[in-house]
């Protein structure tokens, strides 16, 4: 189960979606392996990975909503830009960057989300996903609750725009390539091909994940983000790192000990 962040943490098997599919065929239920389902980080490898197309992310989620009970339903509102929580709460300085962005590239910025949209508690199992109607979602946690073009993705479709060169290290979001491939491994394959990037693009064609981008890794509990920056960089020779995930831009920032910039800040004059 090379990949998956809880194993790669561990070393513990039982913690993997292997592990939990065997209990569940073994008649545990939720309450009896509460460890097991909180390992996750719903970042997709093992969906990705998986010959017989057994879809963990989902199981892992009924498995919550059962511990939680009536999960409810969340209210949002849409918007032209979805910032998301992380963003507007703790990285404030990275919006203006962000807004100029996507104004250049014909997309509106008046209309912000003010409000948590919900997706981490959607996580938790304590929501039950509402999809509305988004223009831009800056944050790929946010797309459990918005139907929208992803930042990331455009940052993509114009790399034109971008100063990448040098020794860069791009982080590329877990969730986004390793759940729906076909959309967007492309896209971050050409921008890593074009300019010679390091990447957490794996042999599998599948991102490696640090485990901040979850409700544990955002809530500081049970994963060791730490340790998982330093395994992605343990060979790397970049000179910076690049990222269009606000939670995995904590990371970096946090422990890499390398400069770290978020995509819309290399956005050339």
């Amino acid at each position: 189960m090379l990949g998956c962040p809880a194993f790669e943490e561990t070393g513990c098997e039982v913690l993997t979606a292997k592990g939990r599919n065997r209990a569940l065929q073994a008649g545990l239920r939720a309450a009896e392996m509460t460890e097991l389902i909180w390992a996750c980080t719903m970042c997709g490898y093992c969906d990705a990975i998986c010959p017989k197309d057994v879809q963990n992310v989902a199981i892992v989620l009924a498995l919550r909503r059962e511990l939680w009970g009536t999960p409810r339903r969340s209210r949002h509102e849409q918007a032209d830009l979805v910032l998301g929580c992380t963003l507007r709460e703790r990285l404030p300085e990275l919006i203006p960057s962000i807004r100029r962005f996507v104004q250049r590239i014909g997309y509106r910025a008046d209309v912000t989300d003010a409000d948590c949209c919900g997706s981490l508690d959607v996580e938790r199992g304590a929501v039950v996903p509402t999809r509305v109607r988004a223009g831009v979602v800056c944050d790929p946690i946010c797309l459990e609750q918005y139907d929208g073009e992803f930042l990331g993705a455009l940052a993509m479709r114009h790399l034109d725009m971008f100063d990448l060169k040098g020794r860069v290290y791009y982080f590329v979001p877990p969730r986004l390539v390793n759940r729906a491939p076909e959309r967007f491994y492309a896209l971050y394959d050409a921008m890593r091909r074009r300019f010679g990037c390091e990447t957490n693009l794996d042999l599998n064609r599948l991102a490696r994940c640090t485990g901040m981008s979850s409700v544990q890794g955002l809530s500081g509990e049970g994963r060791d983000v730490k340790a998982a920056v330093e395994r992605l960089l343990a060979t790397s020779r970049a000179e910076r790192i690049i990222t269009c995930s606000p939670a995995d831009y904590l990371a970096f920032r946090d422990y890499s000990g390398r400069p770290v910039l978020f995509i819309t800040e290399c956005v050339r004059d």
